[in-house]
């Protein structure tokens, strides 16, 4: 899956936060972030965002290993917390490939098997000639 890794590489959050590509194939990605301190909220356990990045990086791959694709819709419910230390880990599987949407079934999971968050994301299948064009308005 070259289209996958080369989405993996050049997404600036997933490489900032140190994800990991677990395995990813078409319609489906798992990754994984290390709960560093940095991703620690006031209550010293991780950061609801990190539990969404995971799920949303996993999101990212699945859909654009089957097409290029935007998310327009996210819902995550946190169940437990990550703890200081540990890995999560974010799943994405394509429950939906229709024209015109796609729908994700996320789950986030500690390194030792608990679900810390379940949820789905939707997409959109877009070229990448609507990249371009959309970014030339604002290059200038």
């Amino acid at each position: 899956m070259e289209r996958v890794r080369e989405i993996f590489h050049a997404d600036r959050l997933i490489q900032h936060f140190g994800m990991k590509l677990i395995e990813a194939r078409e319609g489906y990605a798992k990754v994984s972030v290390a709960v560093e301190e940095r991703f620690l909220n006031a209550h010293k356990i991780g950061h609801g965002v990190l539990l969404f990045a995971a799920a949303d990086a996993a999101f990212a791959l699945s859909v654009n290993a089957v097409v290029d694709a935007v998310g327009v819709q996210w819902s995550l419910n946190v169940f437990r917390a990550a703890k200081p230390g540990e890995t999560v880990i974010g799943e994405s599987r394509i429950v939906h490939k229709g024209r015109q949407s796609m729908v994700c079934e996320l789950t986030v999971t500690a390194g030792d098997g608990r679900v810390l968050a379940r949820g789905q994301s939707t997409a959109l299948p877009v070229s990448r000639e609507a990249f371009a064009e959309g970014n030339k308005g604002k290059d200038g």
